[in-house]
This record gives structure tokens, sequence and C-alpha cells, in this order.
């Protein structure tokens, strides 16, 4: 192998590494009731406070699948309850007539929108011998293109998110967080992440 192409395949890992680890969702801060362990977190009913139906089958599903990941037998509350928006009435009166020992659910806490106005910038590159004409290809000293960039605002939209995990039975709240979430993408995604950094957060 070309020792030019083993430095690009090399340098293609190491930014497939970063951007894999980087995280779009964060909790902010969280509080734990003393009698919540970790280690007793089983069938657990997901519930996303969300107004459009589509977004909470998403988000949901996203967060059964890693609760699942981690061994925790989960539920989606779509599947037992109906597509109708979720209220207390309604989940309590499944858990009633359930295994469930814990309901998690999550409600949208609202949107922050951070504006930056981006100033105008001009640079200057040098393209080499071969471009960016073919006339350039007889040039000796190679040419340069001059590429300006006009200002504008960058907008960036946080959503804010509460989750909140019951003891089904007591119904007593034994967890509580924020989280914030950047460049929303795939629901299911960042529903999947929020679980997982839920769960690594609750004690043992």
């Amino acid at each position: 192998m070309q020792p030019k192409n083993l430095s690009r395949i090399c340098l293609q890992a190491v930014l497939l590494t970063t951007l894999s680890s980087c995280s779009s969702t964060s909790l902010t801060d969280s509080w734990q009731a003393p009698t919540l362990h970790g280690d007793a977190m089983n069938n657990v009913l997901v519930v996303g406070v969300l107004a459009n139906t589509t977004n909470r089958i998403l988000f949901e599903r996203g967060f059964v699948q890693a609760l699942t990941d981690k061994g925790i037998q989960a539920t989606a509350s779509y599947d037992v309850i109906g597509d109708a928006m979720p209220t207390r009435e309604k989940v309590t009166a499944y858990v009633s007539k359930s295994d469930i020992r814990f309901v998690i659910a999550t409600r949208y806490g609202g949107s922050e929108v951070q504006k930056e106005r981006v100033p105008e910038s001009v640079r200057t590159y040098y393209t080499g011998p071969y471009y960016p004409t073919y006339a350039g290809y007889w040039g000796q000293y190679g040419n340069s293109v001059t590429m300006t960039q006009e200002s504008y605002v960058d907008t960036k939209t946080t959503v804010v998110l509460t989750t909140s995990i019951f003891d089904a039975k007591s119904e007593e709240l034994v967890w509580v967080g924020r989280s914030k979430t950047f460049e929303v993408g795939s629901i299911a995604f960042e529903a999947n992440e929020l679980a997982h950094q839920v769960i690594s957060k609750i004690g043992k």
C-alpha cells in the first residue's frame, strides 16, 4: 500500500472515531432519591409527552431500544396505551394492571434560540499548477483563487427536555433531570442517546 493511501485511511479512521464520540445531547442537572438504585431498574414504561404522534412514537422506541441494549425490559406507552396523548389517568390505569415497576416520562421543556452574526470573510487559496483552468497546467507558478463569503446570521436551536422517573406503585418521583439537545436530527437517535445518559447517571 502506498504511504499516501495509508495516511489517508488513517486520517479517515481518526475523523470517524471523533465524530462518533461527539454528543449532541447532554444532561445539565439531575436529582436522585436515595431509595432508587440503578440495578433495580427493570419493567419500565417509557412515556413521551409529545403532542406530535409521530415524534412520540420515534422518541419512545428510541428510548426503549437504548434500555433494551442495557438489559432493561421496557415498553413504549404507544404500544399499550394508544396514539392519544398519554395522560396521568391512562398511564395509571395501565400500570395498575401490569407488572411495570418504573415510569420514565420525558416532556418538552421549550427551545432556546441563539443567533450570531458571522462577518464577511475573504480567503485566497493556492490551487497548484493544474487547476482551475486547462491553461494553468502549462504555468510554472500555479494559480490562486479568491473566494468571498458574505456575512450571514447563524441560528442554533437548543431543545430542552425534562425526564422524570416515577416509582410505578407509590407514584413518587425518584429521579429527574434536564437535558439539552443541540442541532436535533433523528428523534429516535436523540432519544437513544438521552436514555443512555440517564441510565449511566443513576447511581447503583
